[in-house]
């Protein structure tokens, strides 16, 4: 990978470490639902250029549109709302690494290694010890919560292999305009219609730029580039990458935020991250034979 290129995947995962701040500050001025409906609706501000849908069928820019516009933002931010920490669920969230594999397996044909199967289990060992210190309720909930938000962030992966297409900012724009009027509908259902008007009508200048910042810069255009470089190179030439999203998160979670890690969450982070450095760095995976 050209130094540019390593420059250019450090910076889009440093950034989405660093989201993790941004989506716990918001939380406490708007409920999850109308954070979610507004965040996509930022990513998709592109459409208002790309007048045009990505040429591809329908079913692939919709099932985007449901994954990642949809069901995994709301998640993730249902899972922080919840009691979950900012720096553990952007480690918590990098199991979409192996759920990814998972699914790769099962509709790609490619064959998990050794090493990933090692990296598997000890990251779900970790992931219990990491459950073990939360309390239990809202806050257990939550990690639920953002476990859930991985499998269909891994599911969005799958879309992006399967559809084949590299006008890469227009799909991401189309698929997350899709998420936009559900959400929004959702969080004036559940979240109260007299609730979401006060809440719009108390947004600052501050709270438009972290909007701004979370869906149209860290949502659209950094899944756009981490898209472009995994179809560029290798897949385990970038996806170790990831790693440095639960790196900038922890860190500028506890600096930010005053998060702190006590011995036993110290340790389930600790065997999380052994288990994504077997599963992405220690062996290449191989693929299944086909008839």
């Amino acid at each position: 990978m050209s130094i540019a290129h390593t420059a250019l995947v450090i910076a889009v995962t440093g950034f989405w470490g660093f989201t993790f701040v941004i989506m716990r500050e918001l939380l406490d001025v708007l409920p999850p639902l109308m954070l979610a409906g507004l965040r996509v609706a930022t990513a998709a501000l592109p459409v208002l250029v790309l007048i045009r849908p990505p040429a591809i069928p329908w079913y692939w820019t919709v099932g985007m549109g449901l994954s990642q516009g949809l069901v995994q933002m709301a998640l993730l931010l249902f899972g922080i709302d919840a009691g979950m920490p900012a720096g553990l669920s952007s480690l918590v969230l990098q199991s979409q690494v192996f759920f990814t594999t998972f699914f790769a397996f099962v509709i790609l044909g490619e064959k998990p290694g050794r090493a990933q199967y090692a990296g598997i289990a000890v990251s779900g060992a970790g992931m219990a010890i990491i459950g073990l210190t939360l309390p239990g309720g809202p806050t257990l909930a939550g990690l639920g919560f953002v476990i859930g938000a991985a499998v269909s962030w891994a599911i969005s992966n799958m879309i992006i292999k399967l559809a084949g297409t590299d006008d890469l900012l227009r799909l991401l724009a189309w698929a997350h305009l899709i998420g936009v009027l559900p959400l929004l509908a959702l969080s004036y259902v559940f979240e109260g219609g007299a609730a979401v008007f006060i809440a719009l009508t108390d947004i600052g200048w501050i709270t438009i730029g972290e909007l701004f910042f979370l869906g149209l810069i860290s949502t659209c255009f950094g899944f756009m580039l981490w898209s472009y470089l995994l179809r560029r190179y290798p897949a385990y030439l970038v996806t170790p990458f990831s790693l440095v999203i639960p790196v900038a998160g922890l860190i500028s979670t506890a600096l930010l935020l005053d998060e702190s890690l006590g011995p036993m969450r110290q340790a389930g982070v600790g065997l999380v991250f052994l288990g994504l450095v077997f599963g992405t760095v220690g062996f290449r995976p191989h693929r299944r034979a086909r008839p």
